[in-house]
């Protein structure tokens, strides 16, 4: 049986190999938490095979106390990987009507559409996309809401989140396994966020009773990304129909 880290290690180079050309470059989303964190040093052992160029990019929000610590941190763990490593200052307005999280997430996406990469990656993982998936249904969306986060976006660049089945418990395994160190995000225990609310308040009494709820929610938004895009596909072509008989 294959320990977290090599099993977790295979599973991210059979994704990664039919998207990447050798030669290409590749930026990791690098905030120095666990996810990310994980994700940098998977990406660093499987640099060589791939034939990758590895880069970080870190988003220094400027929101917390410790925001100069994290940032110094992460540009350290690239030193010692020989990683290239690139920090960004946003200013995050708490006046936009949008939230904080949302507001951060927008100064966040911001930087990152203008990155010159082949690939952004993302390190999202399968608790995220279940909390992402119960906001939006929370919020009342519809199937395309519902599909949460997806895997792929065809933006500039490429965003790729390959964690997205991944829970977090085989991340902290795998971090355990490398012996590494990450930073937390004290925020993530703020309760009045709605996102660590279902985090700590509400999953964890849906796994009590359903102990798969967090993989299962992530496989409906799956299905519904699968919906979403068949919808898509058949409102094209019926819309290429009408064009061809006007």
């Amino acid at each position: 049986k294959k320990s977290p880290l090599a099993d977790l290690e295979t599973r991210l180079a059979h994704f990664l190999q039919p998207l990447i050309q050798p030669g290409q470059r590749l930026l990791l989303g690098y905030s120095g938490g666990l996810d990310s964190t994980v994700l940098l040093h998977l990406l660093h052992r499987l640099r060589p095979a791939l034939g990758i160029e590895l880069a970080a990019l870190h988003i220094n929000h400027g929101l917390s106390p410790h925001a100069e610590v994290w940032q110094q941190h992460c540009a350290q763990v690239c030193r010692e990987l020989e990683i290239p490593f690139t920090a960004e200052r946003v200013t995050v307005s708490r006046k936009s009507g949008l939230g904080i999280e949302a507001a951060a997430r927008a100064a966040r996406y911001e930087v990152f559409g203008r990155q010159s990469a082949d690939y952004l990656l993302l390190a999202h993982h399968q608790d995220d996309q279940a909390e992402t998936m119960l906001l939006q249904l929370l919020r009342g969306a519809g199937i395309k809401g519902l599909a949460a986060m997806p895997v792929q976006r065809d933006s500039t660049p490429i965003l790729l989140r390959p964690l997205l089945d991944t829970p977090r418990a085989s991340l902290e395994a795998c971090a355990c396994e490398l012996g590494i160190a990450w930073v937390e995000d004290e925020s993530n225990q703020d309760e009045s966020f709605d996102r660590n609310y279902l985090r700590h308040a509400v999953l964890p009494v849906l796994r009590q009773r359903f102990p798969a709820a967090g993989s299962a929610l992530a496989r409906s938004a799956a299905h519904l990304a699968e919906a979403d895009a068949l919808l898509q596909e058949i409102a094209t072509h019926m819309n290429s129909g009408r064009s061809r008989f006007r």
